[in-house]
């Protein structure tokens, strides 16, 4: 299994919008559902500190398959519009928003940033927490712990 290094990913970001973070979590320091969905090969993903999303293994899969035919500039622009969306969901609040477009761009944005960190394969990821800072126009993984 790789490492994920602290690693800052430029994702063009064109306009402010307020921070977002998706996180892998660290299943050691969890019980109940994160485990759960590990066991049914399975990634849990945790949006913000409020949404946990289950990503099937095909879908990562897939959504990995699809991430590598992107250019640096396709990359950061994918990046860029899904943490803006995630943004907007969660500054318009929750109870609004389509969660399903919500797991949708939080998995956009974490497959793509992990590819462009280095990671290999779904099958490499470990957990880590990939944060796209609005203001700065920058995402960032950084391995959890």
């Amino acid at each position: 299994m790789s490492q994920v290094p602290d690693t800052v990913v430029p994702v063009d970001a064109a306009g402010p919008c307020a921070g977002v973070s998706v996180c892998y979590p660290p299943l050691c320091h969890a019980g109940g559902p994160l485990q759960a969905i590990a066991a049914r090969g399975n990634l849990p993903l945790l949006i913000g500190d409020c949404v946990l999303a289950e990503v099937s293994s095909a879908q990562l899969d897939c959504e990995w398959r699809a991430s590598e035919a992107l250019s640096d500039a396709q990359a950061a622009d994918y990046c860029r519009r899904a943490a803006a969306r995630l943004s907007r969901a969660f500054d318009s609040g929750l109870g609004a928003a389509d969660l399903t477009d919500v797991v949708a761009n939080a998995a956009v944005l974490f497959v793509i940033s992990l590819r462009k960190a280095g990671v290999g394969s779904p099958r490499d990821i470990v957990p880590c927490t990939v944060h796209h800072d609005g203001s700065g126009g920058a995402g960032r993984v950084s391995a959890a712990g």
